[in-house]
């Protein structure tokens, strides 16, 4: 196991050496123990202080399924059914003209509603971002700009995966009516406490009390570079149910323990294990996973095809934060991953430990690190014969691209993986013409790639 913890922190280290990750914190239970717990990194740059496992990180999304979980909790206090309209609840737009809209469509991003990010002004105005100015400032204000655009729900509920972060702040107004308190009131009295997730805040004033917190950071472009640049961190109450909780890796391995427990922490059963099944049903095709065919189910993604495992899953963004959190029921195993910048490929570690913890050689089992790996190998300047015409390879952003240089003058056209084995990529154009493709050739003495070819052309590495 030693050896195999090397390994996933010497990928993780290049990981954040190569895209500025200032910390890193990761935990991984199995069975009924955490297995290991380390932090990486700065959770404050400028005052140098160590990211740990205990440092409060802002988990974004993720908090969702902790929403879902309060909701299942009302479920078994007969309080509510998943199949009631919203409209019992919530007596206004668009779930009074839509009926048909119902409690289990919100928990699924189902509904037929496309988002309309009320919830997210606060998060633009937190970032300096005033190019999107609406009112959605009381709830009042959220009400009506979540209803104004009655011409846009065209699709019945369970038909269109649209994710809406404001159907799970609407989540949230359905538990304060039905507790009679506030969300993170109830979160933290039904969940939280009980789980002894101590210090988990969604307030502002909470979090700056805490002495292990992070510091965010955004990217910023300086002289080509992305570098992070410290920001304050997003807290305020619209985010809360989709997005709002600030919580420590290592109490997020309670979390983790009670779901992979059939909702079960320690002698205490939170949730019947008929609920957990409920929360871990598939309701619709999802476009966020990493298989064939990811499935949203309730506040929780599933892939019922992770290397014969089943995978549930979800991933969280705050601009200044990112985390992943993945469980493999069948093995009794859970990872959670938090960043204090947000790079979008968070969850790469959260798969790179998983796979390791399966015996799986992660730099072919997951994707990204095999891509990176052949994209780092093929990078470059090549020429054809007598110097005549010039190919580069680079990635821009997060998209491939080859500069190709002919008889017939310069292109600039980005490339999509047609086969790892072979090399080969498919060459991308809008307009119609012929598939072509580049293939790199490797040297056969040192197994290094060594010439590319296009159309006519053999390009040599220079």
């Amino acid at each position: 196991m030693e050896k195999k913890f090397k390994q996933l922190e010497k990928i993780i280290r290049n990981y954040m050496r190569k895209y500025k990750v200032p910390g890193l914190s990761i935990n991984i239970f199995q069975e009924d123990q955490t297995i290991y717990s380390k932090g990486f990194g700065a959770r404050d740059l400028e005052k140098f202080l160590p990211m740990t496992p205990q440092t409060l990180i802002g988990i974004g999304s993720i908090t969702k399924s902790i929403t879902a979980f309060g909701i299942m909790k009302l479920v078994q206090d007969e309080k509510l059914s998943l199949d009631d309209s919203v409209s019992q609840y919530l007596d206004f737009s668009p779930f009074t003209s839509h009926p048909d809209i119902q409690i289990k469509h919100l928990l699924s991003h189902s509904s037929g509603v496309p988002a309309a990010d009320g919830g997210l002004v606060s998060l633009f105005y937190t970032f300096g971002d005033y190019k999107k100015v609406y009112p959605a400032t009381t709830r009042e204000d959220f009400i009506a700009h979540l209803g104004d655009p009655e011409d846009f729900v065209i699709f019945k509920p369970g038909v269109k995966f649209f994710y809406n972060n404001d159907m799970f702040t609407c989540l949230g107004f359905i538990i304060e009516k039905l507790s009679g308190i506030s969300y993170a009131e109830f979160i933290q009295r039904e969940i939280l406490h009980p789980l002894e997730m101590k210090r988990a805040v969604f307030s502002k004033e909470d979090f700056e009390k805490d002495g292990d917190k992070i510091t965010g950071y955004m990217p910023k472009k300086e002289e080509n570079i992305m570098v992070p640049k410290k920001h304050p961190v997003p807290l305020y109450d619209y985010l809360n149910a989709p997005g709002g909780l600030y919580v420590s890796m290592e109490e997020m391995m309670h979390y983790a323990e009670c779901l992979l427990h059939r909702g079960k922490y320690k002698e205490k059963q939170l949730l019947s294990s008929d609920s957990i099944d409920e929360l871990w049903t598939p309701r619709i095709s999802s476009p966020y996973g990493y298989g064939k065919d990811p499935k949203y189910c309730l506040g929780l993604v599933l892939e019922e095809d992770y290397y014969n495992y089943n995978f549930i899953h979800h991933g969280g963004g705050l601009g200044t934060s990112c985390a992943n959190f993945g469980l493999i029921p069948e093995k009794k195993l859970g990872v959670s991953v938090g960043q204090n910048t947000c790079t979008g490929i968070i969850s790469v570690i959260t798969r790179t430990a998983l796979s390791l913890l399966l015996d799986l050689d992660p730099l072919i089992h997951v994707e990204e690190l095999k891509i990176e790996q052949i994209i780092d190998e093929i990078g470059g300047v090549y020429k054809s014969s007598h110097d005549l015409y010039e190919l580069k390879i680079y990635l821009k952003g997060t998209i491939l691209f080859a500069d190709i240089e002919v008889d017939d003058g310069f292109m600039s056209l980005p490339l999509i993986l047609n086969q790892f084995k072979d090399l080969s990529f498919i060459v991308c154009s809008t307009l119609p013409k012929a598939r072509e493709h580049i293939k790199f050739i490797r040297d056969q003495s040192t197994n290094k790639v060594k010439f590319v070819v296009y159309d006519r052309y053999l390009y040599r590495k220079v």
